[in-house]
């Protein structure tokens, strides 16, 4: 009966438990990935010089994705050693990791980081994989919640979720400061969101909890040059729907006040406790040229990084040629932004419904301005005001990419709702429709199909020349940039099923390759390098000097940090001025080293004092000469030395010659 409320009522009750059939079938897939001690991860390059690698099941390492296998992923096996203390003793001093790397540690700040319980609590391959899922499904989940908020319907939210997460950058920059710094945000917003929308205290509690959970552990992340895009992106979005459906909500001021203040309390009070906890790290970190005091200016980006998506299956396949840049800092989305502007021009933005007009405004404005910071710059007071000059431009393309996701997936819903109205005039029926909106929408989207395929039609050519490498031929520049603009036609003509399962499938094609199917960790776990040092370690020269000191690959010293040894050859997250004032008694080099960076060390003359200089991409790569036997590498601790090659030094005596990855291990004791 029409107006029932008891009617009302249960199809309200079926409808919820019809939207979690979606998260339930998401951590099934979590739990069995998990495990099976199935990952992405990329430490199978460890054994790349085998010819076939067991554990490897589907696709191929990727030496480039170094931050995950040459860092994070050793850290967290090292620290599985040592009861995953917040204190780690690699690198030039120790270092407390429960600020600037993504570790797992029992410090109580990781339990607002939920992809890092499951190593906590589980034996370490199998928490590992379900680490590298649950990365994923925050993300996943993150934005289903947000888009059903803010349209209202289980298939754009299910569609266009998926399609956030099959985007390139993401599968790229596969870490927890790029999925979850997203994810979390996301899920912040969309649970608010919700408690706005509760209707019972219970309800609304639940999800103002959710929300400061959430954005307490999207805060202590503490990777700026992504927080802050998305941080713009969802605030503007956020405020937008409340303006927009303030009435139809039924908000007072009194409520949003009570609900915002009592969430400021929270995660105010939970943040300062954080700062509290760990603000000697937060200083040093505060305090360094590198990321601490450095600002940035916008513009100066390059359109390949923007136009690569589509190319994302070339890439991976012969991506190790580039040399201009690489797999991740090339990496983007499939532009929807833009697209959607122009039918939302095309179509009259006021038409449109009030809740609708003023979100799809707002989230055009804040695409647009980000879009300018990216490929122009803003003024320096209003970048310093929206704190994006601590972004790089390039960085900022998650801001342009979510963004125009989210953008698109609003004005579909809004489009479908307009359509669905029952003043709405129809003079026709058919796939393609004949009534005067339509006739606009759809020479729109053949417009912005038009459009999609030129622009990525010169990317792939400009991309093809740049990089010869890549064997990227014509035929596959016009085909793939052809999909791409298929793609864009039916997700602009507000085609949703059709579209938005053409946006997944064809983002999956092009980034799902970028990380293989790797089981367990065993170039990590169980190598003969690992026994080898392990078993060498017993009989250090004294309890003071048990320190490794490598002048090997990375690869060697990747081994070296995941074995839980001591060891200076590993990345130094943040500098100690105390340590490192043994290297740089009079503070000459700190230009240097006062950075995050990865350290690289390599041998001196005899007796000739320490010289660093920089390198690498972003100056993130320090390269330090020192003496194995002088009074520095004594006072660090040093009581083993491992090398490519030969040594002749008068401290160093050979106890062990190995090979690893094809290459020599020569082992001195100091």
């Amino acid at each position: 009966m029409a107006g029932d409320p008891g009617a009302a009522a249960a199809s309200g009750r079926r409808t919820r438990r019809a939207r979690l059939v979606f998260p339930a079938l998401l951590v099934l897939v979590t739990v069995g990935l998990s495990a099976s001690g199935l990952s992405g991860t990329s430490v199978g390059v460890l054994t790349a010089t085998q010819k076939a690698d067991p554990a490897l099941l589907v696709g191929t390492p990727r030496p480039i994705r170094f931050d995950e296998w040459g860092v994070a992923t050793p850290f967290i096996v090292a620290q599985s050693h040592h009861g995953f203390s917040p204190v780690s003793r690699d690198s030039v001093g120790d270092h407390n990791f429960t600020v600037l790397e993504d570790v797992p540690t029992t410090d109580w700040s990781t339990y607002f980081k939920p992809w890092d319980i499951p190593v906590l609590v589980l034996d370490l391959e199998h928490g590992f994989a379900a680490r590298w899922w649950m990365m994923s499904l925050i993300l996943v989940l993150g934005a289903y919640l947000l888009l059903l908020a803010l349209t209202d319907r289980t298939d754009i939210a299910v569609l266009f979720s998926l399609a956030i997460w099959a985007s390139p950058f993401f599968q790229w920059w596969y870490a927890s400061d790029g999925l979850d710094i997203a994810g979390m945000g996301m899920l912040s917003l969309g649970a608010f969101l919700y408690s706005l929308r509760a209707s019972s205290t219970p309800r609304r509690a639940g999800w103002l909890a959710l929300a400061a959970y959430s954005a307490i552990g999207f805060a202590i992340l503490l990777y700026p040059p992504f927080q802050i895009p998305t941080a713009l992106v969802l605030g503007v979005v956020g405020v937008c729907y409340i303006v927009g459906r303030w009435q139809e909500l039924g908000m007072t001021a009194r409520r949003l006040i009570v609900d915002i203040g009592a969430l400021a309390l929270v995660i105010g009070g939970t943040l300062g406790a954080y700062y509290l906890h760990s603000r000697g790290t937060i200083a040093a970190i505060n305090d360094t040229v590198y990321p601490g005091h450095r600002r940035v200016t916008g513009g100066g980006t390059s359109l390949l990084q923007l136009l690569s998506a589509p190319f994302g299956l070339t890439l991976a396949q012969h991506g190790d040629s580039l040399t201009f840049t690489n797999q991740s800092e090339i990496s983007s989305f499939i532009l929807l932004g833009p697209f959607a502007m122009l039918q939302i021009h095309r179509v009259r933005l006021h038409e449109f419904a009030r809740r609708w007009r003023v979100l799809l405004a707002g989230s055009a404005g804040v695409f647009v301005l980000i879009s300018i910071w990216y490929f122009v710059s803003l003024p320096p007071v209003l970048a310093s005001l929206l704190l994006l000059d601590r972004v790089e431009p390039q960085r900022a393309i998650l801001g342009v990419g979510l963004g125009g996701i989210l953008l698109m997936a609003v004005f579909c819903a809004a489009e479908l709702e307009q359509r669905d109205e029952p003043q709405a005039v129809k003079t026709g029926g058919g796939f393609f429709g004949v009534d005067e909106r339509q006739r606009r929408i759809l020479i729109g989207a053949a417009v912005c199909a038009v459009l999609a395929f030129a622009m990525y039609l010169w990317g792939g050519r400009n991309l093809r020349e740049a990089a010869p490498g890549l064997h990227l031929g014509l035929w596959e520049v016009g085909s793939v940039s052809a999909a791409a603009a298929i793609v864009v036609f039916l997700t602009s003509a507000r085609r949703v099923i059709l579209g938005g399962v053409a946006l997944v499938v064809f983002g999956a094609t092009v980034s799902l390759t970028a990380n293989p199917l790797y089981r367990g960790l065993g170039p990590l776990t169980s190598s003969p390098l690992l026994a080898t040092v392990s078993r060498e370690a017993v009989a250090a020269p004294d309890a003071s000097h048990r320190t490794w000191l490598s002048f090997a690959d990375l690869k060697v010293n990747t081994v070296l940090i995941a074995s839980g040894l001591k060891t200076l050859s590993a990345p130094d997250v943040y500098p100690k001025a105390k340590t490192w004032k043994i290297l740089d008694p009079h503070r000459r080099f700190r230009v240097v080293w006062d950075r995050y960076a990865n350290l690289t060390f390599v041998p001196a003359p005899s007796g000739a004092p320490p010289t660093l200089t920089l390198g690498g991409t972003y100056h993130a790569a320090v390269r330090i000469a020192i003496d194995p036997c002088g009074s520095e590498a004594r006072r660090l601790g040093v009581g083993f030395v491992v090398s490519g090659v030969p040594l002749s030094a008068p401290c160093l005596r050979l106890d062990v010659h190995t090979g690893f990855a094809g290459s020599p291990v020569y082992i001195y004791r100091s």
